[in-house]
């Protein structure tokens, strides 16, 4: 049965239970916290794509873990799932279906969390943490590009174990951004790389950002 299914909450299939949540009586906004909160640092979040059928967010914290939340039209969070590193995760995104979550970690790996059958798989590795991590579609093939501190931008077709290329920069990758046919990778002493994706990815412009201090997501 799909993971999104059924409304069961976290822990349904040995993905354990989140701690309970303390709330603020203090809230004159009237936000709404999600249910069950990560226990450390929230470093990432991200909704899923219009492909579909209702909202979900999935977020990555410093406790290794990345939890998805169904959010309904009221605002308030259904707790589905979770999947855990064995460091902190720093970036997490969805395929364009939605049917996959890619998560990248200090443990220098990323996995692929497959929504349906709630199995996450290790799909690339760095020798250093890996910040940032993308979904590309292109017209030719389709690919997940990651940022390490390690110095390089690897993409990687998630059926094979080795990077499909493997790009050199001059510093760690500290944010990165995809929007087909470009990439661009900001980097440790405020470096900006733009990249072309059309045909295969390739390095097209340097630039020094003209910001005073490190670009950092």
């Amino acid at each position: 049965m799909s993971l999104f299914g059924t409304s069961s909450g976290f822990g349904t299939g040995g993905t354990g239970v989140f701690g309970s949540t303390t709330t603020d009586s203090h809230n004159p906004m009237k936000d709404v916290e999600v249910t069950s909160p990560p226990d450390d640092s929230i470093s990432c979040l991200a909704f899923s794509p219009p492909t579909m059928p209702g909202n979900f967010l999935i977020g990555g914290s410093w406790a290794n873990d990345v939890r998805c939340w169904e959010v309904q039209d009221n605002g308030q969070t259904v707790p589905k799932a979770q999947q855990m590193h064995t460091g902190p995760v720093l970036d997490a995104c969805w395929s364009d279906d939605g049917s996959k979550v890619f998560t990248a970690s200090c443990d220098k790996t990323a996995k692929m969390w497959d929504l349906n059958s709630n199995q996450a798989i290790q799909i690339a590795q760095h020798d250093g943490p890996i910040k940032a991590i993308h979904w590309i579609k292109a017209p030719n093939y389709s690919c997940i590009m990651t940022g390490s501190w390690d110095k390089t931008l690897k993409f990687w077709d998630t059926r094979s174990p080795n990077p499909m290329m493997s790009l050199q920069m001059p510093e760690r990758c500290y944010c990165a951004d995809v929007v087909y046919p470009m990439a661009v990778v900001a980097t440790a002493e405020r470096g900006l790389i733009v990249y072309q994706l059309e045909n295969q990815p390739s390095e097209f412009r340097r630039i020094d950002s003209p910001l005073k201090h490190q670009s950092q997501r």
